[in-house]
């Protein structure tokens, strides 16, 4: 089951908070985030804001706190995707990468349209250097919709090698300018 499910059980009104919510997620605003997930929960028990609320306290690396929310939801409704799927991202974080798999792939075998699995599963195949494996989900998760890889790389102009070029570029531009 996905969160469009539970989405189409309530009023626009809790629509539309949701979605304010994840927004704020979406950005990386996590106080705001968490407030207003929990401002949601003091209305009525809606899993995908508790659902929500682990993967704040995933992007905190509080693990635990995060296990033990999902735990929860799963206990509620053990086929709650996005639930399993965040399982595995916590056990990704905590380097067990046959767990996570296995995990993404239990997400994918119940619903074959959750991109975010497939994208989660692209990555970790790349980390270990199956990058035909990784490309295969990769394109499956931006078929469906969902497709996000996190790189490390810096801009080139944050690199210390490149402010002497940066310089020796404007000292040559004056010299043309002033020649």
């Amino acid at each position: 089951m996905l969160e469009e499910n539970y989405l189409d059980q309530v009023d626009k009104e809790s629509q539309k908070k949701y979605k304010e919510a994840s927004n704020f997620l979406d950005i990386g605003k996590l106080e705001e985030a968490e407030i207003a997930f929990n401002e949601i929960l003091q209305e009525k028990e809606f899993i995908p804001a508790v659902n929500k609320l682990a993967v704040i306290e995933i992007y905190k690396d509080n693990l635990g706190n995060a296990q033990k929310i999902i735990e929860d939801v799963l206990e509620e409704n053990p086929e709650y995707v996005p639930a399993i799927t965040n399982l595995g991202s916590i056990e990704k974080k905590k380097g067990n990468l046959e767990r996570a798999k296995l995990l993404y792939k239990k997400s994918i075998d119940l619903e074959p349209e959750y991109g975010n699995a497939y994208n989660n599963l692209g990555v970790i195949y790349r980390e270990q250097g199956q990058y035909s494996k990784s490309v295969k989900y990769l394109k499956k998760a931006r078929k469906k919709g969902s497709f996000s890889v996190k790189f490390d790389d810096k801009p080139f102009y944050k690199n210390k090698g490149c402010l002497f070029i940066i310089v020796l570029v404007i000292i040559i531009i004056l010299f043309f300018l002033f020649v």
